[in-house]
Order: C-alpha cells, then sequence, then structure tokens
C-alpha cells in the first residue's frame, strides 16, 4: 500500500524524482521477507512471479513523469495485494485490528468494503448502524433543529450538489455572506478532523457545532432532545436506534446525525469500476489525467489514492492540512485574509493552514477552495500549476505547497480535469 500511495507518487522523493528506482526496490524485498515465513507455498511462489515482474516494469519504466501507474498498479501493485491477502487467510495469519478507516481484511485498497466508517468514531457505543443512519437521515431533514425552523442539515448540504449548497460561500440565517464555502459531506467520515479549520475532531461535535452556530441553525441540543423525547415517530426510531438505552439522550441526537453522514460513501464511481477491472469505464484521456495525478502534477501527494483527501496513508490515521496561498478569488490580485487553522491554534506556522479536502464527486461540488475563490476546476488546475499562492506573486511565507511551476501542457491539463470528473458517485451522474 505504500508503493501505492506514497511511493510512485513522488511523496517519498519530491525532489529527486526517485520514485520509480525505489519502489523497485521495495518490491524486490517482499519475496524474501515472506520465505522466511512459509518457504513452500504455492500462492508466495505467484508473488514472486508478480514482484519479478513489477521490478522489471519499474527497469524498463523509471521515467518519474512517463511511468504509466495505471498500468502498474493494475497488473501488478493490485494482484500482488490480492495474492498476500490470500496468502494470509490461508495460513490462518490473524488481522491486527486497529481503530482507523483502512480494513485490515482489504485485499485491495480499491476493494468495494475496503474502507470503515468507523475508523474514526469516539468509542464503540458511536459505531455505525442503518438504523442510526435512517434515524439521522430524518433529523438530517428536519427544520425544527433550527430557532427559526427555517433551515435544516439539508437547507446547506443538499444532496442533489453531493451535499453541498453551490454557493461561493454560505449564508447566515441572517443573509450574510459567511467567510467559508460549504464541503461535501461525502467521505467526510475518512477524515479525523472537520470543517475547514479542523477545529473539531469527529462528526458528531461538527453537528452539534452547526446546530449551536448562531449564523448558521442557531439551535439548541436542549431544546431537540425535548423535541423528539415527545414526538411518538423520533420515539420509535430512537428505540431502533439505540435498543440498549432505556431513553433518548443528547448524544445520540449527534450522533444519528453523524450517522447518516457515514452513510454517504458509496465508492462505486467509474474510477472505482475501473480498479476493480471494468477496462471500459475510463477513456484513454482520462488515464493520462490518472498518471498525471499521480506523477508529474503531484496532486496525490496531499489528495492521497483512493480517498483522495488528506488521510495519509498507508495507515490513514491522520488528517492533513496545507498552506497553498489561496486568493481572495479568481484574480488572483490579494491574498485570502483568512487565517484558517491559525484562529483556533495561533502557530505561525498553521497561518492559511486550510484541510486537504476529499476530491471524491468534486465535479459537482464547485466552486473550490475554502472561499470559493475558483468557479471551475480549470481555475483550480491553473492555480496549482503556477504554484499556487507564490506563483501567483502573492507573499506566501509558509507555504507548504510547493513554490515551482509544474509546466504542465494544455491537453495535460484537460486530461486532469478529465479524471477528476471520473471520481463522481454514480448517484450524481
Amino acid at each position: 500500500h505504500r508503493i501505492l500511495t506514497l511511493g510512485i507518487t513522488g511523496f517519498d522523493s519530491p525532489i529527486l524524482n526517485s520514485s520509480i528506482p525505489e519502489a523497485r526496490q521495495s518490491l524486490s524485498v517482499i519475496p524474501e521477507l515472506l520465505l522466511i515465513i512459509q518457504p513452500d507455498s504455492k500462492i508466495l511462489d505467484d508473488v514472486k512471479q508478480i514482484a519479478a515482474k513489477a521490478k522489471e516494469y519499474c527497469d524498463s519504466n523509471p521515467n518519474f513523469n512517463t511511468f504509466n501507474r495505471v498500468v502498474f498498479i493494475t497488473e501488478y501493485l493490485n494482484p500482488l495485494s490480492q495474492k498476500l491477502n490470500l496468502f494470509q487467510k490461508e495460513e490462518r495469519i490473524p488481522a491486527v485490528e486497529r481503530n482507523r478507516p483502512l480494513k485490515a481484511t482489504a485485499a485491495t485498497l480499491f476493494d468495494e468494503n475496503a474502507f470503515d466508517v468507523n475508523g474514526f468514531v469516539a468509542s464503540n457505543e458511536y459505531r455505525y448502524s442503518d438504523e442510526k443512519a435512517i434515524l439521522g437521515e430524518k433529523l438530517f431533514y428536519d427544520k425544527s433543529l433550527s430557532k427559526d425552523g427555517n433551515r435544516s442539515c439539508a437547507s446547506c448540504h443538499n444532496p442533489e450538489k453531493a451535499f453541498t449548497d453551490g454557493l461561493k460561500t454560505n449564508v447566515s440565517l441572517k443573509g450574510r455572506n459567511l467567510n467559508r464555502n460549504t464541503p461535501t459531506l461525502t467521505y467526510a467520515s475518512f477524515q479525523n478532523a472537520q470543517f475547514w479549520d479542523m477545529r473539531q475532531l469527529d462528526l458528531e461535535k461538527q453537528s452539534v457545532d452547526v446546530i449551536q452556530n448562531e449564523d448558521e441553525m442557531h439551535g439548541s441540543l436542549a431544546a431537540i432532545h425535548s423535541k423528539v423525547s415527545s414526538d411518538r415517530e423520533y420515539i420509535q426510531l430512537f428505540q431502533k436506534a439505540y435498543p440498549k438505552s432505556g431513553k433518548t439522550e443528547a448524544w445520540q441526537i449527534q450522533n444519528a446525525i453523524s450517522s447518516y453522514v457515514r452513510s454517504l460513501n458509496s465508492f462505486d464511481s467509474r474510477f472505482d469500476s475501473y480498479m476493480r477491472g471494468n477496462k471500459n469505464s475510463i477513456n484513454a484521456e482520462e488515464i493520462q489525467g490518472m498518471n498525471l495525478f499521480m506523477g508529474k502534477a503531484k496532486c496525490a501527494t496531499c489528495h492521497f489514492t483512493p480517498l483522495f483527501n488528506g488521510t495519509v496513508p498507508p495507515n490513514f490515521a491522520k488528517t492533513e492540512h496545507e498552506v497553498v496561498g489561496t486568493p481572495e478569488d479568481a484574480s488572483g490580485k490579494r491574498l485570502s485574509e483568512d487565517r484558517g487553522r491559525y484562529i483556533f491554534n495561533q502557530l505561525p506556522q498553521l497561518k492559511g493552514a486550510f484541510k486537504t479536502p476529499t476530491l471524491r464527486n468534486v465535479a459537482v461540488t464547485a466552486p473550490y477552495m475554502h472561499n470559493g475563490a475558483f468557479a471551475t476546476l480549470e481555475e483550480v488546475v491553473e492555480f496549482y500549476d503556477l504554484g499556487g499562492g507564490t506563483g501567483l506573486g502573492l507573499s506566501v511565507e509558509n507555504q507548504t505547497l510547493p513554490t515551482d511551476k509544474l509546466n504542465l501542457t494544455a491537453a495535460e491539463k484537460k486530461a486532469l480535469v478529465a479524471f477528476m470528473k471520473t471520481l463522481t458517485d454514480k448517484r450524481y451522474n
């Protein structure tokens, strides 16, 4: 997994571009280690053969920018991962269970059920269930959660727009433009921090933060608790969702809404279909775009495959932030005044730092960046191609994004955008 997500993307050697020779060397060690465990195994013979062919592919294609990662993953790394998984099952080697999104039993990173929505839950009583999600969906669309009874969670997270609102920035209850763009809730469960500034560590705290925010819903958890505790339909739903609890409790409201959000991950995009063997789901330009995304354009060094967010592989245990120097608007003349994470953690390196969001469903969640500065994916690609805010000539002393130009051609930029469009779930196509 590390070879796939970090090795061949340039994450481990961003300046030297020596990722392909390094991946080759890592592959050479795998069979040797396994032979120590079990010297006589048909599966390990297969592993050895696949690893040898993968090394040959690296030897024949050592150039970082032209290396075909799509071929390498689908024809070598995925089969290798599947064989290792099979070996583990046949030898009855127990999986090491950890509280993290990637399941220890996953055969590849691209399996339909490779990731666990419980990876970042606070404790066992918060774990997902369908009954909780059903209750949470009703709460999500209930306008009585807001003080004036005119706004629900769905008012700003529209399911038709992949749970965004399509606005540059959100609008307060009084009609005032707020500072931040509304992020998608799809795949939000695979981040260990919520909001652009990462001020809350889980979805439960995120939900109550929004409900109680004076600009957003201005509701009261106590008032909501009182309402649902006396509503017959809600009582029945709570009993199904929390059968061991003798009464409705306030934390269950937060957990139910969060459980609904945890259900918004389908992993059924054209990209997913391709990685599971459907070679007709992505065309040649989109394949070129994926190779650029994971190679020359260096997108995957921050938006990690296959979640395409900032949750760092191979453990997927922590979500990163970045300082990219986002401008105030698409003109690029002024730096955004929003200090991001620095507002809550006043460390110099956090000025202008924002969570790296998922790019899944990105084609239907415009506008982009924390402030909605860019209306199109083409504008976003242009911004990164120039080297972020510093590349625009803005003063960004602590920019974590490399400031050198990517030098993408017009055709490469077009292919990159085409690839990102393959990350759209079926529901939104």
